[in-house]
């Protein structure tokens, strides 16, 4: 859309080039191609740049949608198996955390009343008032008492840190992979992560251990990748997610970014150099971005030489001729 807002002002300087009140640019077609043939002056009023199309090595990668979770534990400290952040679910890691406490609390005061009547009863055995059996029973009281401490305390453990003392605040981003398709991917590579918002920078998340979360009914299992301490995203949001495959490079077709151009349909467009003053626009297929270039599945021969500046005038010109 930004793009068709220079349309306008490639209006004024197709007026300003056309000082003999002659047409600026011609247009023929050629079967299915369409030529776009410039004056000299016109192609210097709209300041075109072109540049080769690249074949090169890129890291071969998936593409997943992710989800910025935070990661209820403290540094070092045993991951919870609630994660995400969101109020509903600190609320029940919370509710989780109390019942757990409340058992090592009940757990303690049957430590305490068994170790009293342990007393009890060795004392009473000592004054020939009590007997062995009594003992014995005061003990394997006590016993249980103390397995269901050991089994309140690991119970616990799992829960991880109390909700609200988990230290620096981290972010981690949970990503649904599909189990047949988990061993293609490198699990101990980085993932470049970016939001949504086609301007945003994408930012290196190193894989760490999380929660062996799954879901069954879609087959997929959790991956986490821990976003840098300055990240933007919040808890919540989702993310393109790029995992590098086991294959560590692939050979594609690289342009920059801002040669692509939209239709209103969603095509995707360049236009490519095909003479003295001449430009054929050439549909193209992105797969992915890499920074500012677009990896390319489909387009031009790699060597053809495309514009980058002034393909927004280019396409405006296209459909204004003729008007």
């Amino acid at each position: 859309m930004k793009r068709l807002l220079l349309l306008p002002l490639l209006a004024l300087r197709l007026q300003a080039a056309d000082v003999g009140g002659s047409a600026p640019a011609t247009i023929t077609k050629e079967g299915d191609l369409v030529i776009l043939t410039l004056k000299p002056e016109a192609e210097q009023a709209l300041r075109l740049k072109t540049i080769a199309v690249e074949k090169r090595s890129v890291p071969a990668v998936r593409l997943f949608s992710g989800e910025v979770v935070t990661p209820l534990a403290a540094e070092g400290k045993p991951v919870a198996p609630v994660l995400g952040g969101t109020l509903d679910e600190v609320l029940r890691l919370a509710d989780l955390q109390a019942a757990a406490d409340g058992r090592i609390l009940q757990a303690q005061v049957q430590m305490d009343a068994a170790k009293i009547a342990v007393e009890r009863a060795q004392k009473m055995l000592s004054a020939e008032a009590g007997s062995v059996r009594g003992v014995d029973e005061a003990k394997a009281t006590l016993q249980l008492a103390e397995a269901a401490m050991t089994t309140a305390k690991a119970q616990r453990d799992l829960l991880g840190s109390p909700v609200g003392q988990g230290g620096a605040k981290r972010a981690w981003v949970r990503v649904a992979i599909y189990s047949g398709e988990a061993s293609l991917l490198d699990d101990k590579a980085a993932s470049s992560i970016r939001s949504l918002v086609s301007t945003s920078k994408a930012q290196s998340a190193k894989p760490v251990t999380g929660p062996p979360t799954a879901n069954a009914l879609t087959n997929t299992i959790d991956w986490y990748y821990e976003l840098p301490a300055d990240t933007p995203l919040r808890a919540g949001e989702r993310a393109a997610v790029e995992i590098p495959t086991t294959d560590s490079k692939q050979d594609a077709l690289v342009i920059p970014f801002n040669a692509v151009l939209h239709d209103i349909h969603g095509g995707q467009w360049v236009y490519a150099k095909t003479g003295e003053h001449s430009y054929t626009r050439k549909r193209i297929q992105v797969a992915r971005l890499a920074g500012a270039d677009a990896v390319l599945s489909s387009g031009p021969l790699a060597g053809t030489q495309i514009v980058t500046d002034g393909s927004a005038e280019l396409f405006g010109t296209e459909f204004m001729t003729g008007k």
